[in-house]
């Protein structure tokens, strides 16, 4: 796969130099770069993020007309990277994405039981229970223990001493660590919810980037974890996580994490080491909280927070500010109710 292979998909683009032979294997980011693979570059924030960066080679640039325009020197300098402009940088992706999904998912079909086929490698002193299904290529360790009803995809490694509760989902390229406990009705690696407007058309950015579950992670009922667009949602040692938990696509939570019921984290945003965050809190996406904040219950995030933050409210502001705010409010509804 190269450039010249995306135009057949793709009538927007515009190859601009693809000199340099190189086969194209998947999709990434800015902020994870792997070698043979397309970027999409949008915007001047995500441009210079990537002139940031230590690896530039190797790479297919697929890079918004206007931001080509202006950045057309600096682009011109690289080595060992192809590019191509676009008229819509939005559809495009929407377009190539589909091309490396297909790739990636090409002969995973999930209707044969690995077991059946001889490809998954379960540990025999691990516990699987009747009704379980296990898909091709799934890598399940020692003293893993799978209760009735999960449905665990192809290409899915499960760590040692793990539990999986009932009916339990957990979808294609998802990777969970050790001594994790994952409880009923969750899923794992769903699709992140992307679409790009156009024409009376709901265009889907198609997801492939998995998940990734580090050591020591409990995942509370009923929650749903999406996977990355491109790159794996990551969730690091020792998070845990309520029930009815929303985590949406590139999501990063770091280590020792809390996450209390029903809190929502928007596509792409950030959780810092031992935060906690309080029931119906939410993130917004692209945003970040700093290591050891405390979010209150129902607070909305909707800028970057430095670590410590305490905030509360609608939106989310220091905390010391929204409770007298609250007190105030009451102070003089409690004051008109005895004027009236």
């Amino acid at each position: 796969m190269n450039l010249k292979n995306l135009l057949d998909y793709d009538s927007n683009l515009n190859i601009v130099d693809d000199k340099y032979s190189l086969n194209l294997e998947t999709i990434s980011t800015v902020e994870e770069i792997t070698p043979n693979s397309l970027i999409f570059l949008g915007t001047k924030k995500i441009m210079k993020n990537f002139f940031e960066q230590d690896k530039k080679s190797n790479l297919a640039l697929v890079v918004d007309q206007r931001l080509f325009d202006e950045f057309k020197e600096d682009l011109s300098s690289l080595k060992e990277v192809n590019i191509a402009t676009t008229s819509n940088l939005k559809l495009s992706m929407c377009q190539i994405s589909k091309v490396f999904y297909d790739k990636k998912f090409l002969g995973v079909e999930d209707v044969l039981d690995g077991r059946k086929a001889g490809n998954a490698e379960i540990h025999p002193s691990s516990h699987i229970s009747e009704g379980v299904f296990i898909g091709e290529h799934v890598k399940i360790a020692a003293d893993v223990r799978v209760m009735p009803g999960a449905t665990i995809l192809s290409h899915c490694s499960i760590g040692e001493g793990t539990t999986i509760y009932p009916n339990v989902s957990i979808m294609p390229f998802t990777n969970i660590g050790k001594l994790c406990r994952i409880h009923s009705g969750t899923t794992i690696g769903s699709d992140g919810f992307g679409y790009h407007y156009e024409n009376g058309v709901h265009h889907k950015i198609w997801h492939f980037g998995g998940v990734n579950i580090k050591d020591h992670v409990e995942i509370g009922s009923n929650c749903s974890i999406d996977q990355g667009t491109f790159t794996p949602t990551l969730i690091e040692s020792g998070a845990k996580i309520d029930n009815l938990v929303q985590i949406a696509h590139n999501v990063k939570i770091g280590p020792g994490v809390i996450l209390c019921g029903q809190v929502g984290l928007a596509g792409s945003s950030e959780v810092g080491a031992f935060t906690v965050m309080g029931g119906k809190a939410a993130l917004a996406d692209g945003k970040s909280i700093g290591q050891g904040g405390q979010i209150a219950g129902a607070a909305m995030v909707l800028n970057d927070l430095e670590p410590g933050a305490k905030v509360g409210g609608h939106p989310a502001r220091p905390l010391g500010e929204w409770l007298r705010g609250v007190a105030f409010l009451r102070k003089s509804s409690t004051k008109k109710s005895k004027e009236s």
